[in-house]
């Protein structure tokens, strides 16, 4: 995606940059969209994992580990961004992120609709990722934290 739009990009480049036989991507893959699937839930199980690992997040700390996540992935983020992907990745790390809801939602809104409280955080941290990636990432993890901390 650095080097060409999604659209114009074949299954036949990605076996050649792979040095796969085009039977070999079918016998794993239906179409090129499910390869960027498969890479969003290795992203979304390598995020619940550093995530599971904080005993008590509080909300710097969720964003802390949010933005240390993503600024490793920048440039997945600004192709997907200039690609126009940017609702289809959101769409399956929700999706993901959904099955692991008692991670993402603190003692301090249990009274509210989950629902809501969930797309609103999930959606709002998304939007956030994007526009830092998108700025070049100028701010450190910690400061993104500390910002979206304090409004969320």
């Amino acid at each position: 995606m650095e080097e060409e739009e999604y659209d114009k990009i074949s299954v036949t480049r990605i076996c050649s940059r792979a040095g796969l036989d085009r039977r070999t991507f079918y016998r794993n893959f239906d179409s090129k969209n499910d390869v960027l699937e498969q890479y969003i839930r290795l992203l979304g199980e390598e995020y619940i994992s550093i995530y599971t690992v904080i005993e008590k997040p509080d909300r710097y700390t969720a964003a802390k580990v949010f933005f240390e996540f993503w600024s490793r992935h920048l440039d997945f983020i600004r192709n997907i961004k200039k690609c126009g992907l940017s609702d289809f990745i959101f769409q399956r790390f929700e999706h993901f992120t959904k099955e692991h809801t008692e991670l993402l939602i603190g003692d301090e809104v249990r009274n509210l609709p989950l629902k809501y409280v969930f797309a609103y955080r999930i959606g709002g941290f998304w939007n956030v990722m994007v526009t830092w990636a998108n700025d070049g990432a100028m701010m450190s993890p910690d400061e993104m934290a500390k910002i979206v901390s304090r409004i969320a």
